[in-house]
């Protein structure tokens, strides 16, 4: 059973110039979920696929590896993740002549992922027998929808958030997917198992709050751990 970690990585943020690499508690974004990757035992090889010269050096420094560069068609604002992860897949496959049996899709984007949840997705996966897993959090708030320029409850009444019905959102921290399904179009496959992850995995940084506030959790976890 092989397991590969593909890193997708552009180097295009628009919110953050080159934010993959942008330092967060000393340091790059990147290399906290490639450490988390390597620390985690389910996953064989860890790869960064990125278009940009400077993320794939800092990748490579962090201890991933960078085989390819990511061709400018899929590198583009609107490409998604599945042809980008199904051209790493099938490049990697082609470059080395070994089949991959599970592929995570895990965002750079998500510092405080940890090791033990990525093999928590790769043994639901497998031990469930689905096509891929994906990681949720669960949220507990009174929700709105708007309907025709009207708003509607989500709940039937006002209660304590504890007790509300829990919902869940992906947080697209990691996917796990089982090579066999991805294609251009997709990597979910129609039976979709689902792992809880904790309300900071689930922080991804799109904004320099989120860059602000995942160093402080990142902080904090290293004075509580003596390692400051």
């Amino acid at each position: 059973m092989r397991t590969v970690a593909v890193i997708p990585a552009r180097g295009g943020s628009k919110t953050i110039p080159l934010k993959n690499i942008q330092e967060v508690a000393g340091r790059p974004l990147i290399h906290y979920v490639i450490n988390a990757c390597l620390r985690a035992d389910s996953v064989d090889r860890t790869v960064v696929s990125t278009d940009h010269e400077r993320i794939a050096e800092v990748a490579r420094e962090c201890g991933a590896d960078v085989p390819f560069m990511r061709p400018a068609e899929f590198a583009g604002d609107l490409v998604t993740l599945d042809p980008v992860i199904h051209h790493a897949v099938t490049t990697l496959e082609a470059q080395e002549g070994a089949p991959i049996d599970v592929v995570l899709t895990v965002q750079p984007t998500c510092p405080l992922l940890k090791p033990e949840t990525i093999d928590k997705c790769v043994r639901t996966l497998l031990e469930g027998e689905y096509d891929s897993v994906i990681m949720v959090k669960e949220i507990r708030h009174l929700y709105w929808r708007r309907v025709n320029g009207n708003f509607q409850p989500l709940f039937e009444k006002r209660v304590n958030r504890q007790e509300l019905e829990p919902l869940y959102s992906e947080t697209g921290a990691v996917f796990a997917s089982r090579r066999s399904i991805i294609t251009p179009e997709d990597r979910l496959g129609t039976n979709i198992g689902h792992v809880i992850g904790s309300e900071e995995e689930a922080i991804d940084i799109d904004t320099e709050i989120d860059l602000r506030v995942a160093e402080l959790i990142i902080q904090n976890g290293r004075r509580e751990a003596g390692d400051e």
